[in-house]
């Protein structure tokens, strides 16, 4: 730290109370602060209104404590108001009686165990194969546990309360596991040893008061459709105090505090945006990370953990974030550890003290002023102008490290060299000796009994004391309700888009069982109309399943926040869903009640909207629980599927009571959908009587006497041809059947019990609520936030291994130094000149790009440089050709002639975002940019030989074989390591012109000066490039030979040389009224500063792009220009492989290759494909042992239909599926395609192909689970027609699914159309509702249906030829009060007539069918058109399959 910033410890006011949270700071009026530029009005008017609030607090006060040191008027006038803000502050904490919270650490002798890379295998198909193998292997049958290996290894250091450790270390070298360590993240790791203390208090004691330490990871995880101001509002929430000020209110606290943090970090003008992800349009990347960090210092913890925070940031935002945590530790007592990547010598003289990590072991830990010269002295040399962290880190590099003459062969070369060395240095005996007097001052002053004090006094009264949340229980769930109705309102598309899709399916619904009669022959379709209004509301709530798996992280950052309990979350969302739902219960009942004809009567209309509300949350809640119980969508999903066939199946309506097995029957009791069906059957069916006609009734004619007069059947020995039918029941002249025994004998239902089946109802949503409640508390799918690698079998890596170190130290060195040698690029000259882009917000024009001119040629490399949100990835977007929105005017010229076909191509995009397929291993992802994007003149060994090259040169090579996967499964590689990915996969292509967005943001300063230094050698190897910096070293910085310089609005400042050592670049600066550049100082910091860059924009009085309009530079910006622009197509080579193309292989080529990588990643997801295996095999068992042994009676026949149904029904389940695997596909399809890897045409073909071998393996093994079992006509011809309809219409249902997918761009909008759909297929399939009584309207939707071809071909197949024998429950029977012989009795048209009991003719009995033919033929359905059938759905799945291509084609470009 510098000289004239002293830190010194504070020693409160004899008697005074304490406190340092964010609303109490301390300040010490003697230090000088860092120059805080803060400009916001806002900021200001909190700043005097808590001056105004002290002066009037203290007026009865002593009066010296209301002095403010004199010596602070020197200090900037923002400045003081921040340290004015705090001061005050704390001075109404001490006289309001709270308690200081100065908790320092500890650690000593800290080894941390992880899992060795040969433990995590990449899983496959073959995974449980392989395992079975080795069961028959003897030397598997020793356990083990696999090799482990020491993240960090005997690490000892302290920092102490109010003071700042930075941690330093290159990728690897463990600097994110110290900082999980000390937040107490420990669960993620083998084992850990050695000690923790925080304030005196042991780590197994901490957990109990999780939220005082707290780790910030790298990446920002949010909610996207929430605006700034409503996250942090949420957070303030959720942590306001307890002790505030007296009368002060939450709001006016929650304000204050609100408005000081958007003003810090400067994102006040942004408080009402959205913060949006890489597919929402929201905050810029760098306006993300400032909304990181302020949401962390809002949790007030005593101790925060910031890993790579200022990742995103321009080096000024980057500076003025280690400012405010400068000030904030010292005034406010906390202690914060933190590690940057690329920090300044400014940011790093702001802490106290840095640790060096090197492959987990500690080789410097001690003040910052010594660091460098400890390093120096071990035999190390320093560059010229670079920055000191670089240079501490540079050292480990052997790339980067220099040597001191005469040091040669005596300086560490491996981490435990420079363990050792740094254990043998007087350095580290002090330390140890400052860490013993530290732990002494611990043990005498004993701060924890303080901290512990003030915590209770800050957390809610109505807390239990060992809590450690805030908030209340009550305020946290208040909180979350608030936050999920603005996620909610958020995303205002989905919400409308879903209640219109409700609306439409319900009158569809409605249309379909209209106005059914009050007759014996609607009895079965009025069961069905209402088991189809509890299937609907069920299938709908179905789309919270994907939505529980979104938001996981950010509940794993905010739990480990301490901000809420996880159940608290649910509680919330179970509130929300009660309007939500009660708004599409009405809407489906106030339609569907009426037009179905249901009883008008409003205590039975309310009974059932109350039900079907009932049965709604339920199934909402029973969603949530499979997610929240689940690891990964597609577990739940195929559970999900089981579930939803053993629902229907055992809900009584499609198997009564009666006919179920006793192996599966339970389930109808402890089954959802049943209670609800039984409470609305007895609703409904009660009090109901149904008629029959004269012509309907059993015996209906006349019949021959024995002494040959016909006779008419007399009224008292008819009956209704319906269960529960009673013999001469007659109301108003026609016979009826009552629907209490209607229920009773048809499906074993009371209606007594009405009452009790609704009370049921609302039981089930609140077991399924608790379920949720403590699966949210004990489950944490998120693996920590911490990813760990898994390689392919046999060929991970040795970690933290000394002579592995060494081979790969060469290994690079050979790399670079032939690096040369092998790049060989054609020479392109870009322009740009008057570019403009404009795009739509709100109804107006904002214009992003004003007016911006340029060029790179060959052997240049140009920075674009400017503030978060300038708009410098906006200027890549449209000069790469990636925008698809908005408008751009201007010209750009490639070699002076307008852009080809090919320009996506040929030039290579590094994107800010790093978007990679996890399915695929790093080397596997290179290659196929490589095979696909160079030229096809290039031998396949060659393009393999460049992907070696590169990933030597990107330092990748030991994880070339390591799974990519991705950060929220918590399993493939890192952050930093998928930066270097996304540079590789473009490098490898060998663009002739190359953008980067931000390389080497969330790099360290070595991977960032590596790739810098390879881009470098592009540049010189003859391809011109620009690349978007923010935190550029003074060393990186001279590796650039121009800049392209922007203000906000997308304003250009300076576009020219960057010149020897900077000083073009800073002459134009100084010429225009701007202090001088020291030799020292790092241009690129200084010339930010100059345009008054950073989280306070603003403060330079200078119109820097009014200036650069009237200056010479631009002039002769322009006349360059124009002589570019003419000239370039004589200077440049004109070599060319053939006309332009837009992608550089065949589409046949493009389609295998495309092809294999899907296959590659289907036989890698064993989740999604053993997860349809095991669904298909359990769906097919449980629906085969369902229908077990099926008879042949009438009923029987019926139930034979059912279990043909229910084996579609799976089919449709696999719809559900394909969904999610298709969107995520398409996702990185759009990525490549942008980049023009392969076509449109290669993805949609493929995605199709990959999946029909395990589809058809699927159908085989429900085929096999099912078909035998329920006694099914056995009959190879028959058998084998069903067999291959059943597969070929999986092949329907799976392309249909991705035909949705393909036309949707979220999973939301997919659940929002697909119910519509199910409807068509589920309902107008000809067996829920026959053809006859489908309303004329939707019988065109009856002639489209798959499900309507498949049905007739095999139900026609497989009741061929069999003779029905009715039971006697099956019968309607009727006394015979003649002599005849039953049959002689009544001789009926269709069915047969045969005595109940037999030798009895007295009492006889009705079977409405004779043959199963006449069964199927009701239906409208003949066997001679089963081949027919078989064609039509061919022709179907070839028209999904043209449907999938269409809407590939139609939205195959991203919206940005």
């Amino acid at each position: 730290m510098s000289d004239d910033y002293e830190l010194t410890e504070l020693q409160p006011p004899e008697g005074a109370n304490c406190n340092y949270n964010i609303n109490t700071p301390q300040y010490n009026g003697d230090n000088e602060s860092p120059n805080i530029l803060i400009s916001d009005n806002q900021f200001n008017q909190i700043a005097n209104e808590l001056e105004n609030d002290s002066k009037k607090f203290f007026s009865n006060q002593d009066p010296e404590k209301n002095v403010i040191d004199q010596t602070n008027e020197a200090q900037n006038e923002q400045d003081f108001k921040l340290r004015s803000y705090f001061e005050n502050s704390q001075r109404i904490a001490l006289g309001n009686g709270q308690k200081p919270k100065k908790m320092g650490i500890s650690i000593r002798n800290l080894t941390v165990v992880g899992k060795g890379a040969d433990v995590s295998v990449i899983s496959d198909l073959s995974t449980p194969f392989v395992a079975l193998f080795n069961l028959f292997k003897p030397s598997t049958w020793k356990k083990s546990s696999g090799s482990t290996f020491d993240i960090l290894h005997d690490v000892t250091l302290f920092n102490r309360d109010a003071e700042m450790l930075l941690v330093l270390g290159r990728p690897g070298a463990g600097c994110s596991t110290l900082l999980r360590v000390i937040s107490n993240q420990r669960n993620s790791y083998v084992n850990v040893t050695g000690n923790v203390t925080y304030g005196g208090i042991p780590a197994s004691e901490w957990e109990k008061f999780k939220g005082e330490s707290i780790y910030t990871p790298e990446e920002d995880t949010h909610h996207p459709t929430l605006t700034v101001r409503e996250t942090l509002n949420f957070a303030l929430k959720c942590k306001t105090i307890h002790n505030r000020l007296p009368n002060e209110k939450k709001i006016t606290y929650r304000q204050k505090i609100y408005e000081l943090l958007v003003g810090m970090f400067g994102i006040a003008k942004q408080s009402d945006t959205l913060v949006g992800n890489e597919f929402i349009r929201g905050l810029s990347g760098g306006e993300r990370k400032r909304l990181t960090i302020t949401e962390a210092m809002v949790s007030s913890a005593s101790i925060t953990c910031y890993d790579c925070s200022t990742r995103g940031l321009d080096a000024a935002s980057a500076l003025d974030y280690a400012k405010s945590i400068r000030i904030m530790s010292d005034t406010l007592h906390k202690t914060t550890i933190a590690s940057f990547y690329q920090a300044s010598d400014s940011i790093f003289n702001l802490f106290n003290n840095v640790a060096i990590l090197e492959k987990g072991r500690l080789i410097y830990f001690g003040p910052v002023a010594m660091a460098k010269q400890y390093f120096l002295d071990l035999g190390f040399d320093c560059e010229p102008r670079k920055s000191t962290p670089d240079f501490l880190t540079g050292v480990t590099n052997p790339q980067e490290r220099k040597v001191r003459p005469g040091f040669e062969g005596r300086v560490p070369e491996t981490s435990s060299d420079f363990e050792r060395a740094w254990k043998q240095s007087d350095i580290y005996q002090k330390m140890l000796q400052q860490q013993i007097e530290y732990e002494k001052k611990i043990e005498l002053e004993q701060p924890s009994t303080n901290f512990i004090e003030q915590i209770r006094n800050e957390n809610s009264k109505t807390n239990p004391k060992k809590s450690i949340y805030t908030t209340s229980y009550f305020t946290q769930v208040r909180a979350l309700i608030a936050r999920n109705s603005q996620i909610i309102w958020g995303d205002r598309f989905a919400l409308v888009s879903k209640y219109i899709s409700i609306i439409v399916q319900t009158f569809v619904y409605a249309s379909l069982f209209y106005n059914m009669k009050p007759d014996v022959t609607g009895l079965f379709n009025r069961g069905g109309a209402i088991y189809a209004a509890i299937l609907f509301n069920a299938f709908v709530s179905a789309g919270e399943l994907p939505i529980t798996f979104y938001g996981r992280r950010i509940l794993q950052k905010q739990h480990s926040y301490a901000m809420y309990r996880p159940s608290a979350l649910h509680i919330a969302q179970v509130i929300t869903d009660i309007p939500l739902t009660a708004i599409q219960v009405s809407i489906f009942s106030i339609i569907v009640y009426f037009m179905y004809g249901l009883q008008v009567d409003a205590g039975k209309f309310f009974i059932f909207i109350f039900t079907i509300f009932g049965s709604t949350l339920s199934m909402v809640a029973f969603f949530r629980a499979l997610g929240n119980l689940s690891p990964s969508l597609y577990v739940s999903q195929n559970i999900l599927n089981v579930f939803i066939i053993f629902m229907f199946t055992y809900g009584g309506y499609s198997i009564p009571n009666s006919k179920m097995h006793p192996w599966f029957s339970w389930y109808f009791w402890i089954n959802p959908f049943s209670y609800p069906y039984k409470a609305l059957m007895a609703n409904e069916f009660g009090d109901m009587n149904f008629t029959c006609n004269d012509e309907t009734a059993i015996p209906f004619g006349s019949y021959i006497a024995s002494n040959g007069s016909t006779m008419s059947y007399e009224d008292q020995y008819r009956a209704c041809p319906s269960p529960g039918a009673i013999e001469g029941q007659m109301i108003n002249g026609q016979h009826y059947v009552d629907g209490s025994n209607y229920l009773e004998a048809a499906l074993s239902f009371k209606s007594d019990d009405r009452t009790l089946n609704i009370i049921v109802t609302y039981l089930w949503w609140i077991f399924f609520v608790i379920i949720n409640m403590i699966a949210l508390e004990l489950f944490d799918w998120t693996s920590g936030g911490m990813p760990h690698k898994v390689y392919k079998r046999g060929k991970a890596p040795k970690i933290n291994d000394d002579d592995q170190e060494r081979q790969q130290n060469a290994m690079v060195a050979n790399a670079t130094s032939k690096m040369k040698d092998t790049l060989k690029m054609r020479e392109s000259c870009f322009t740009w000149n008057h570019i403009h882009y404009t795009v739509q917000l709100n109804g107006k024009d904002l214009l992003l790009l004003n007016d911006v001119e340029g060029w790179i040629k060959p052997g240049q490399m140009t920075a674009l440089m400017g503030s978060s949100g300038a708009g410098k990835t906006t200027l890549l977007d449209v000069l790469a050709k990636r925008k698809t929105m908005g408008t751009v005017t201007g010209k750009c010229l490639l070699n002076g002639k307008e852009l080809d076909i090919d320009f996506e191509r040929i030039t290579g995009y590094v994107e800010q975002m790093d978007v990679h397929n996890p399915g695929l291993t790093v080397r596997e992802a290179l290659r196929f940019s490589a095979k696909l994007r160079q030229e096809p003149t290039v031998s396949l060994e060659d393009k393999y030989e460049y992907v070696e090259h590169v990933l030597e040169m990107m330092e990748m090579k030991h994880l070339g074989d390591a799974l990519i996967g991705s950060l929220e499964t918590g399993i493939g590689i890192s952050v930093e390591e998928r930066k270097r990915l996304t540079i590789g996969i473009e490098l490898v292509a060998k663009p002739h012109i190359l953008f980067l967005d931000e390389p080497t943001s969330g790099l360290d300063s070595q991977s960032s000066y590596n790739i810098v230094k390879f881009i470098r050698k592009l540049a010189d190897a003859g391809m011109p490039l620009v690349c978007t910096i923010h935190q550029p070293s003074s060393v990186l910085f001279e590796y650039f030979d121009r800049i392209l310089l922007l203000a906000k609005g997308g304003k250009t400042v300076y576009y020219g040389d960057i010149g020897e050592r900077s000083k073009t670049l800073t002459s134009y600066f100084q010429r225009n009224g701007v202090r001088p550049c020291t030799e020292s100082e790092n241009p690129a910091e200084y010339i930010l500063e100059a345009i008054g860059a950073g989280t306070n924009p603003g403060v330079s009085v200078t119109d820097w792009p009014e200036l650069w309009k009237q200056s010479p530079e631009l002039q002769a910006v322009q006349a360059e220009l124009a002589s570019l622009e003419n000239t370039a197509t004589i200077h440049i080579s004109d070599e060319q492989n053939g006309p332009p193309r837009e992608f550089a292989t065949s589409l046949w080529y493009q389609t295998w290759e495309v092809y294999k990588r899907l296959n590659l990643i289907w036989w890698r997801d064993m989740s999604y494909v053993y997860g349809i295996f095991t669904q298909a095999a359990t769906s097919g068992l449980i629906i085969g042992f369902t229908f077990w042994n099926l008879g042949e009676s009438s009923s029987d026949m019926n139930q034979r239909v059912f279990f043909i149904f229910e084996i579609l029904f799976l089919g449709i389940l696999y719809i559900f599926i394909a969904i999610p695997q298709f969107l995520t596909q398409k996702a990185y399809f759009k990525k490549d395609f942008a980049s023009k890897f392969y076509s449109w045409c290669p993805f949609a073909i493929s995605i199709v192909i990959v999946e029909l071998p395990f589809v058809a393996i699927s159908g085989t093994i429900c085929f096999f689970c099912s078909f035998w079992t329920s006694g099914i006509n056995y009959n190879g011809r028959y058998d084998f027609y069903f067999y291959v309809t059943f597969i070929l219409f999986l092949f329907i249902c799976v392309s249909l699914g991705q035909a949705v997918s393909a036309f949707c761009f979220n999973v939301m909008l997919a659940q929002t159309i697909l119910p519509l759909l199910l409807v068509m297929l589920f309902l107008f399939c000809g067996v829920l509702v026959p053809y006859e009584q489908i309303p004329n309207f939707w019988k065109f939707v009856y002639h489209t249906n798959p499900c309507r071809y498949f049905l007739e071909g095999v139900v026609s197949s497989v009741l061929k030829n069999i003779d029905v024998n009715c039971s006697n429950d099956d019968l309607t029977k009727f006394s015979n009060p003649t002599n005849l012989p039953c049959k002689e009795y009544y001789k009926p048209t269709v069915g047969q007539v045969r005595a109940v009991f037999e030798g009895d003719e007295s009492y006889c009995g009705y079977c409405v069918f004779k043959t199963a033919d006449q069964y199927y033929e009701t239906l409208g359905w003949s066997y001679d058109n089963h081949l027919r059938n078989y064609g039509i759905l061919w022709a179907f799945f070839i028209f999904n399959i043209f449907m999938v291509v269409s809407f590939v084609y139609l939205t195959k470009k991203p919206n940005r």
